[in-house]
C-alpha cells in the first residue's frame, strides 16, 4: 500500500496574529460583509502563508500562488513541489501539506444538529446515508476532501485513486484529508 505523510496544522482563527497579507488579499478579506468573516479569512490566509513559507524557506509574503479552474490555490511552480489545501469553519482552520507531490484536499466542518446533513449527502449522490449526526458529518468531510484534492466541483462525484482518512479536529468538528494516489498518514503539527 502506497502511504504518504500529510502534515496537518490546526489554527485558532481568534488568536489575533498580526496579518501577513498582500494588498490583493487585504482587498479580498474586506469584501466579506461581516467583520468576523473578514478577520477569520485574513487569519487563515496569514497562517497558511506563514506555514508554507517555512516549508519553502522564504518570507511569508514571498509565497506565490496560482489557481486552478475552480479556484484551488497551489504554489507557483517556480517555488518548488509542495501540495497543500486549507479549510476553515467557525473560528478554526486546518491546513494539509504534502511534500511528495500527491494532490491533497482537506475539509473541516462544524457538527450542527440543525442541519439535515443526510439530505445534503443524498443531493451529492451518496447512497442512503445513515449514522449519527457526527458520523454523517465525517462522511461529508470525506466527500469534500476528495473533491478538493482534485480541485473539482462539489456537485460532481470525485473519480480516481482517491484515499481518505479522518483527522483529529477541535471538539464539535469533523475533518478528513484525502490524497490522489496514496493513503494519507496524518501527522498533526503545532506552531
Amino acid at each position: 500500500m502506497n502511504c504518504c505523510p500529510v502534515d496537518i496544522w490546526t489554527f485558532n482563527l481568534n488568536a489575533g496574529r498580526t496579518l501577513v497579507l498582500t494588498e490583493e488579499e487585504l482587498a479580498r478579506a474586506n469584501r466579506f460583509v461581516f467583520e468576523k468573516d473578514q478577520r477569520h479569512w485574513g487569519q487563515a490566509r496569514t497562517a497558511m502563508r506563514t506555514t508554507l513559507a517555512g516549508y519553502l524557506h522564504c518570507a511569508p509574503l514571498d509565497v506565490s500562488f496560482v489557481y486552478g479552474p475552480n479556484g484551488k490555490p497551489a504554489i507557483s511552480p517556480d517555488q518548488g513541489v509542495l501540495e497543500f489545501n486549507i479549510s476553515h469553519s467557525r473560528g478554526w482552520a486546518m491546513l494539509a501539506v504534502v511534500t511528495s507531490g500527491f494532490p491533497v484536499g482537506i475539509d473541516l466542518e462544524t457538527i450542527r444538529a440543525n442541519v439535515d446533513i443526510a439530505k445534503l449527502l443524498r443531493r451529492l449522490g451518496e447512497a442512503e446515508p445513515t449514522g449519527t449526526t457526527e458520523e454523517l458529518f465525517h462522511l461529508w468531510t470525506r466527500r469534500e476532501a476528495r473533491t478538493k484534492a482534485l480541485g473539482g466541483q462539489l456537485m460532481l462525484a470525485p473519480e480516481g485513486d482517491l484515499r481518505v482518512a479522518d483527522v483529529t479536529a477541535p471538539a464539535g468538528f469533523a475533518a478528513s484529508v484525502a490524497l490522489l494516489g496514496a493513503t494519507p498518514e496524518p501527522r498533526h503539527r503545532q506552531l
